[in-house]
């Protein structure tokens, strides 16, 4: 079988590892950080531990289907348990709103503040339900190559693409409006995508399939944390025989005419490979690591490409109990459009923005120490933003003191005990991020589904791409599915 190497440790790449050396494939997984995960990374201090990326466990079919080509349970491998509730949302001027994840239960919560919002939940969410049924079975799960296309053609996907049409001609923002009035249901409904790194003003309605998930498939939580999710594939992989390269940052990949041949690590050593597979960022891939003549995207195409928001997040050990706030809660501002034009359009830092706020330790007492909380505080911000750290703490102080008023805990800002703070430009250095975007290219529709970065190389025949920035997609479960149709494909190719 070949020898395979793979550039960059982040989910994609290592759930990649594990299909290919099931396969009988060598595998080497080199790593330009000292911890492998990528964005979904950990930090662990005091005795507090952190998940820095990923918080939300979703799709959990997908995880599923993953471990089962492994021959293994996912059940057995991670703890999963289905957060009840879901989450909270917080508004500026207005009382709270649980989202249980349950729709009868929600249907009702959306009726008490809506005339006839109930009925129209759940109308929304079976259609939302109807459409990401679709999309898993026939838009997620495959590479566009010219054969895949041909089997889109199927009476399923006819009958159902006038609908489909209509919905990439509306934004998720409009499809939501002719729902609901109320702009507290509208912000429940467009919120997640931010999750797709875009704004629900510009994402296309086909994403109100993400509806389905909070609605009717429920939010879950890894005990441990995301990172478990890292810990378990690299277990897994070492069981099969892959083998890590931490700290060892790739300089370049080489090849001989439209074959690559191995990469060079930073230290100037050479690896040979017969198969080479990029989890880095693909912008970072194309121009940094690839010859010109070997680039499959012109600089054209990235000038004309969006990126997804940069972030800033802050770590919060906080002594005492925090009851006011579940294990995910949200807080949105009255100036909604106002918020996402600040961040996607004039790419200006938000004083007074809308946040996310993860309280593992309501759920997960592994977290913290005894009578304390775990608190992670995520704000988006424009892309390529650069910070310093005294404007950090500056706004970090600005967003403490907002969440101390909204869960009426005056001292919250006195009860922090550790706190550490990931500036928006961390992304660039330590993951190479395009724009220093914390998701990747924005799921607007001209960079969704086919129109996405493809997962092969259109100059060297044995170079694939996994991760958030290839097709599917952004997030855990796009990386895990990329992962999937990277190994179909070199499979396809031998």
């Amino acid at each position: 079988m070949s020898r395979v190497v793979i550039i960059g440790g982040g989910v994609g790449g290592l759930a990649a590892a594990n299909l290919l050396a099931h396969e009988g494939h060598e595998v080497h997984v080199y790593e330009k950080n000292a911890r492998f995960g990528g964005r979904a990374g950990i930090l662990e201090e005091d005795g507090f531990r952190f998940d820095t990326g990923p918080s939300w466990y979703l799709m959990p079919e997908v995880f599923a289907r993953y471990y089962q080509r492994l021959g293994l349970d996912v059940e057995r491998e991670l703890s999963i348990e289905k957060l009840h509730p879901a989450y909270k949302v917080f508004y500026e001027s207005a009382d709270p709103i649980v989202i249980t994840g349950d729709l009868e239960t929600d249907a009702q919560t959306f009726e008490s503040i809506e005339r006839g919002a109930g009925a129209k939940l759940k109308k929304y969410v079976t259609q939302s339900r109807q459409i990401y049924d679709i999309a898993l079975d026939n838009f997620l799960y495959t590479s566009f190559t010219p054969r895949e296309l041909k089997n889109l053609f199927r009476p399923e996907i006819i009958r159902a693409t006038p609908q489909l049409l209509n919905m990439t001609r509306q934004s998720v923002h409009d499809r939501v409006g002719r729902n609901f009035a109320d702009q507290r249901l509208q912000q429940i409904l467009e919120y997640t995508t931010v999750f797709l790194g875009a704004s629900p003003y510009e994402t296309p309605a086909l994403y109100t399939l993400m509806a389905a998930l909070d609605f009717h498939d429920g939010v879950y939580y890894l005990r441990g944390g995301i990172y478990t999710l890292i810990e378990n594939l690299m277990q897994v992989g070492m069981g099969l025989g892959v083998s890590y390269h931490p700290s060892s940052a790739v300089s370049a990949i080489l090849s001989n005419g439209s074959t690559a041949t191995g990469i060079r690590l930073e230290d100037g050593s050479e690896i040979v490979a017969d198969i080479v597979i990029s989890n880095a960022d693909m912008y970072h891939t194309e121009t940094a690591l690839l010859s010109e003549a070997n680039r499959s995207y012109s600089d054209r195409y990235w000038q004309r490409l969006n990126p997804g928001p940069g972030a800033l997040l802050l770590y919060l050990g906080v002594k005492g109990e925090l009851p006011q706030l579940e294990h995910h809660d949200l807080y949105f501002v009255e100036q909604w459009q106002d918020n996402f034009d600040a961040i996607y359009n004039s790419q200006t830092i938000p004083d007074h923005a809308s946040l996310y706020i993860s309280r593992t330790s309501a759920t997960d007492p592994t977290v913290a120490p005894d009578g304390h909380e775990a608190v992670v505080v995520l704000v988006p911000f424009p892309p390529n933003c650069e910070l310093s750290m005294e404007d950090a703490d500056r706004l970090a102080d600005k967003y403490i003191e907002i969440i101390a008023r909204k869960i009426q805990v005056p001292e919250l800002a006195e009860r922090i005990v550790y706190r550490e703070i990931r500036l928006p430009q961390s992304y660039a250095s330590e993951f190479n991020s395009w724009q220093s975007s914390a998701l990747g290219p924005a799921h607007i529709l001209r960079q969704s589904a086919l129109f996405r970065s493809r997962n092969r190389s259109k100059k060297l025949r044995n170079l694939y791409f996994t991760g958030g920035t290839t097709i599917p997609g952004i997030g855990l479960p796009m990386c895990v599915i990329s992962a999937e149709l990277v190994a179909e494909r070199i499979a396809r190719d031998a």
